[in-house]
């Protein structure tokens, strides 16, 4: 069992030191670059707090979809193929699974969007 602070607690530290102290400090034509350094940290931070769990779960949903095992990268590589290639069938499954990766990369990469939206 780790003491905290944990990462993401310590990740949560920087974020608001660099928020709050270093970006108003900073000349008007470095602060993008600033806030594409807090937004990355930011996704870091929700990656590290989700752990292997998201992984684990699209691996399982590609697998029983497609049928076959392998990484999530593979499976997500075959099914792309496949639906770019005209042979994947739309289906509850496919629709479920294409949901819940989408779902689960935009509530990593910008939750604030699906907050604003009454969604989270």
């Amino acid at each position: 069992m780790r003491i905290r602070p944990n990462g993401s607690d310590l990740l949560d530290a920087v974020i608001t030191v660099l928020r709050d102290e270093i970006l108003p400090t900073m000349p008007a034509e470095q602060q993008y670059s600033m806030r594409m350094v807090l937004n990355a940290i930011g996704i870091a931070r929700r990656q590290l707090s989700n752990g292997t769990d998201r992984e684990q779960q699209e691996q399982a949903l590609l697998t029983e979809l497609l049928g076959i095992g392998g990484n999530p990268e593979e499976l997500s590589r075959q099914l792309a193929a496949s639906v770019r290639d005209g042979q994947a069938k739309s289906s509850p499954a496919l629709k479920n699974l294409l949901w819940q990766v989408t779902w689960r990369r935009v509530e990593e990469s910008t939750p604030r969007y699906l907050r604003q939206e009454g969604l989270l």
